[in-house]
């Protein structure tokens, strides 16, 4: 592939033991990759499939046509959650009902119990566990650099935004992606404090980086680096939305 070559975005699948191309209207070429995949491969690849990678574009470009070739992510077998110091293996329990729900038996132990041969249904419930675990986690985490620099917030939402990791209205409402998750504590921190200064500036003016700096020295690196952290968040998560 060469510098024209069109930008992608990579995704990893936890369970997956290839390499799989998607292609849609909204997102462009998505590479999802297993866990621990050497990404220097990716561009002999990436070459390999370029006719089937430019004809796919091409098509997708035309009016409500998205090509998908790679098949859905499985639900996983393990959740790392960095933001929390969290490990969590799943297990799935097949009963006779058609509800499907998640319990928490052990530390580190979750079980989806129910119709689990339903793979959607598996990812919606591990979906609101992990707004749960958001709601339970980060907004306390919230409250507290609130509290330690005098800010003042409104309503916390806990939302799964494709393309931003959090936000604040003008009332003081801070939505929080449960994505969140799934990057390291500081970034988790740079975001928290990012959203309370904008209670304060309601926009990225030199005084609202001025601001965020007396909290976070290193803002702005943090911020470039955000821009890669969407790589950490699983495939089979950001199918959900």
């Amino acid at each position: 592939m060469t510098e024209s070559d069109p930008e992608y975005r990579i995704l990893t699948s936890p369970l997956g033991r290839n390499v799989y191309l998607r292609i849609s209207a909204r997102f462009g070429l998505t590479v999802v990759v297993p866990r621990g995949f050497d990404l220097r491969r990716l561009p002999e690849i990436l070459e390999k499939k370029r006719n089937w990678i430019e004809s796919r574009l091409r098509r997708c470009a035309e009016p409500s046509e998205a090509v998908s070739p790679a098949p859905p992510a499985s639900p996983p077998d393990r959740i790392e959650l960095p933001a929390l110091g969290e490990s969590w293996r799943v297990e799935y329990l097949p009963t006779r009902t058609r509800r499907i729900g998640v319990m928490t038996e052990h530390p580190g132990q979750l079980t989806v119990y129910g119709a689990v041969a339903d793979r959607a249904a598996c990812r919606a419930v591990l979906q609101r566990w992990l707004r749960r675990r958001t709601r339970e986690e980060l907004v306390p985490w919230l409250a507290l650099l609130a509290e330690q620099g005098g800010f003042t917030f409104g309503e916390v939402l806990i939302r799964g935004q494709k393309t931003r990791w959090a936000s604040c209205s003008s009332k003081g409402t801070i939505a929080l992606s449960y994505k969140l998750l799934f990057l390291e504590r500081r970034s988790v921190r740079y975001v928290l404090l990012h959203e309370l200064c904008h209670t304060v500036h309601m926009n990225h003016s030199p005084r609202f980086w001025t601001h965020l700096s007396r909290f976070e020295p290193e803002c702005r690196v943090l911020r470039r680096r955000m821009r890669e952290d969407w790589k950490q968040v699983p495939a089979w998560v950001e199918e959900m939305g």
